[in-house]
């Protein structure tokens, strides 16, 4: 019995004599993963409401969105030149004409009853595009809308009323 009691004691002294704890690589490895996936999963989603051939009008005096962007359903509105006709699509799916997204902000409504529109719409869209798609919100019971635009800096004394050169 007497030589049990002696295995115990040397095995307890042999565990952590240096006192500095091993540092384990695989938990970490595995919070990277989720996390990288985490992020690749909203970047996607965001990617699908930006059209990087759009070109934004630009505003003075925009500003930035109080509303929180977890209710925003994202429109685009860009302008085919040849044929000279507005192309609609949200959620990364065109629709031919602003009315055909009545339905789909329906649903989009229902879901979120906080849900609010925001259009990007390129600089040649027709202000009649715009209006129809504005038509079509307000028949989908959606009242809130706001708009993208890029904001332009203007540079000190071109200001109007800063006399600058005319």
């Amino acid at each position: 019995m007497a030589s049990a009691s002696i295995k115990r004691q040397r095995k307890r002294r042999r565990v952590d004599q240096d006192g500095d704890p091993e540092f384990q690589v695989a938990p970490m490895v595995d919070v990277l993963l989720v996390l990288l996936l985490f992020f690749m999963a909203i970047t996607s989603t965001e990617v699908l409401k930006k059209n990087p051939n759009l070109v934004l009008p630009e505003a003075e005096h925009g500003s930035k969105p109080e509303r929180k962007q977890t209710h925003v359903i994202t429109i685009n509105i860009g302008w085919d030149k040849p044929t000279t006709t507005a192309q609609f699509s949200m959620d990364g799916q065109g629709y031919p004409t602003a009315d055909s997204l009545s339905a789909p902000l329906i649903t989009r409504r229902t879901k979120d009853p906080q849900a609010y529109v925001l259009i990007r719409a390129d600089q040649d869209v027709q202000y009649s595009n715009v209006a129809d798609l504005m038509n079509a919100c307000a028949a989908a019971g959606i009242g809130t809308v706001t708009f993208s635009v890029i904001h332009k800096v203007v540079a000190p004394g071109s200001a109007p009323g800063a006399g600058g050169a005319n």
